[in-house]
This record gives C-alpha cells, structure tokens and sequence, in this order.
C-alpha cells in the first residue's frame, strides 16, 4: 500500500456530465467477466487507470506526475461515474448507489402474514433498484427503516448483445460481446473534489476538464478498438454549492458532500482501507470486490497482485480515507490501484 494521503480537510466540489457517442462496455467481473457481461457505471479505481494509462501512451508524463501528486496528497479525489438522466421538465436527475446498510436497517418482525408479505415485496422492489435519486436518498433510508416499498426510475438505457466472428483460428467461431446504449438524455457523471487550501485548485479542475475530453475521444472501458465508449463533456464543470443549477438533485450532492455528521458515510468511490483504518472500517457495512488481473505487455502476461476494495455502496461511521495499492511492475513502472474514499452523508430515518 502507498501514503493515504489527507482526511478530513475542507474541500470543494465540482460535477462533470458525460454524453456517450457510442455503447459502452465495461467489465463485469461479479457477472463472471466475460465479453458477453457489461454494466452501465465505471468504478473510480477503473477511471483512474484509464487516464493514467493515456496520459502514460501521449507521453504527458508531466500530467501523469501531476494527477498522480494530487491524489497521493489528498489534494484531489474523484467519485465513479454514476448516472443521470434528463427529465422532461429539463430538469436533471443525478443517480448514486442505493446504500449497502440498506438490508440492515429494519430489524422489527412482521405481525401478520399480510404484513410478512409487503415487507418482502419491499425487499425485492429495493433489491432491484441500484440507483438513487440524490434527493431521495433520505427518502429511500427512511421507507427502508419504516418497511415501507420504494420506488425508483432506473432507465438510462439498455443493454445490448451482439454476435461476432473470430476468424483468427483455422475456423471462424461466433462469440458475443455486450454492451449499454444510453438513451440521448442519460449518460454519466463525476464528482471532483480539490482540496480548499490547494492553491492549484482551479488548475486541477480545467486539468481533468481537459482530461475528459480527451479520454473520450479515444474512449474508455473495452473493445474501444470498435468504437465503444466515445463521450464529449456536456457542459463546463459546475461548483457544487447548496444552490441548485440543474435541479433537486446537485443541491443534494453538495449537502451529502459536506456532510461529515451524519450517522453513516457512503461511499461513491471504492475505498482500500490503510492500516490506520482498519478498525474503522470494521464498523461499518460494506460490499467487496476483488481486483487482479494480468498486467499485458507485447512479450507476455503477468499475474498481478490482487487486493478487495470496499465497493460503491458502502456504509462506514466516519470517512477513511483510503489508499494507492502497488499490485505490480509493468516495464519498470508501478502498476496502481486507485483506493481513496469519497463520501456522502447519510441520516437514519
């Protein structure tokens, strides 16, 4: 493991809206992690590989160097790309984790057969809702404590599965690759946070700004190779602030954001624990996932070292702050996983 870097210090906050060009395909390793599996949001710890990796191929080291610092001293952190969707009224709906102390939190028995019943059609109802809108979250924490169902648009999009050919070996042999469209008025988002005291601030925000644009001219995720995961910026990055500009749902970003009291703290990026805080995070409900892989070079492939993040989702008493992981060498380089936490507050009932 590598420095935590800062926790704790005051920070602003900015959001950045993706519109996708093209389908996505991003890895689904808990779907068994083959071609024909994707899902529709990119982890933070993906993210931060795939601009490393391209600042790394254009030669930009001095960009690299400078993300890498500014992650490293806690001066920078960055959320998954989560989705949103553009109502009809124009106004935008910003989508978070539904919360992993969701199952936890209603501990009363049911006092009949008929309430048995609406409890559990409750629980399938909230199991099959992955995403929150931002302003309902509170929403969601209280029905869940209550017993009551809670219901939630999840339409971004829709996956797609489509039939190729590999005509590499002496026979052609079919495979499918999957994929997700979003609608015209869906896409992804990013929340960035600098550091207040940083005086690089604005810097990092037109940095990642410009980042972004050129990361999806290129594309993220896989089979980029046939145009998948194309996306330009929809607009500048806005400053997160108690005023909403879209509409409910990134005031609520920013209250959750600063939120620092409340009684659970989720996270919307994964978080690699330190050993500094292990005890805290014993305290808290979380979901894993385990990350590994092959490191490839044009010569061979090299197992990595694996480590288990603490997933999106995830429910601590207080902000850790996380760590860079060292799960390999490529070609004299480190190879690094990205583990810091960003948190939204979030309180009972």
């Amino acid at each position: 493991l590598m420095d935590a870097g800062r926790d704790g210090a005051p920070m602003q906050y900015y959001l950045y809206t993706l519109c996708f060009d093209a389908p996505v395909h991003f890895g689904a390793a808990e779907r068994g992690g083959g071609l024909e599996h994707t899902q529709m949001t990119l982890t933070a710890d993906a993210l931060f590989s795939a601009m490393a990796a391209e600042l790394s191929a254009a030669g930009e080291q001095d960009a690299l160097q400078d993300l890498l610092a500014a992650v490293r001293d806690g001066r920078m952190r960055f959320s998954d790309l989560l989705p949103w969707r553009e109502e009809s009224s124009g106004d935008w709906d910003f989508y978070v984790p539904r919360p992993a102390f969701w199952e936890q939190m209603n501990h009363s028995l049911p006092d009949s057969y008929a309430s048995a019943c609406a409890l559990s059609r409750a629980r399938k109802q909230q199991k099959k809702t992955a995403y929150i809108r931002a302003s309902r979250l509170q929403d969601f924490s209280a029905a869940v404590c209550a017993g009551r169902p809670f219901e939630e648009v999840n339409d971004f999009g829709e996956e797609i599965l489509r039939q190729r050919v590999n005509c590499r070996g002496e026979e052609p042999l079919p495979y499918f690759v999957g994929s997700f469209a979003f609608h015209e008025q869906a896409g992804l988002y990013l929340v960035l946070a600098i550091d207040d005291a940083d005086t690089d601030g604005s810097e990092h925000v037109e940095a990642m700004a410009c980042l972004l644009d050129f990361i999806g001219q290129t594309g993220i995720g896989g089979k980029r190779s046939s145009g998948y995961g194309k996306f330009h910026l929809a607009d500048d990055p806005i400053i997160l602030s108690d005023d909403a500009v879209y509409g409910e749902d990134d005031g609520a970003l920013y209250q959750m954001l600063s939120d620092t009291a409340a009684e659970w703290q989720m996270a919307i990026a994964p978080v690699l624990p330190g050993v500094q805080d292990i005890e805290a995070a014993a305290h808290g409900l979380y979901r894993l996932r385990h990350v590994g892989g092959f490191v490839t070079t044009a010569a061979l492939a090299e197992k990595k070292n694996g480590v288990c993040l603490l997933d999106s989702g995830s429910c601590l008493r207080e902000r850790i702050a996380g760590s860079m992981a060292v799960l390999g060498q490529n070609e004299g380089h480190p190879v690094l996983r990205y583990g810091y936490g960003l948190y939204l507050g979030i309180r009972e009932g």
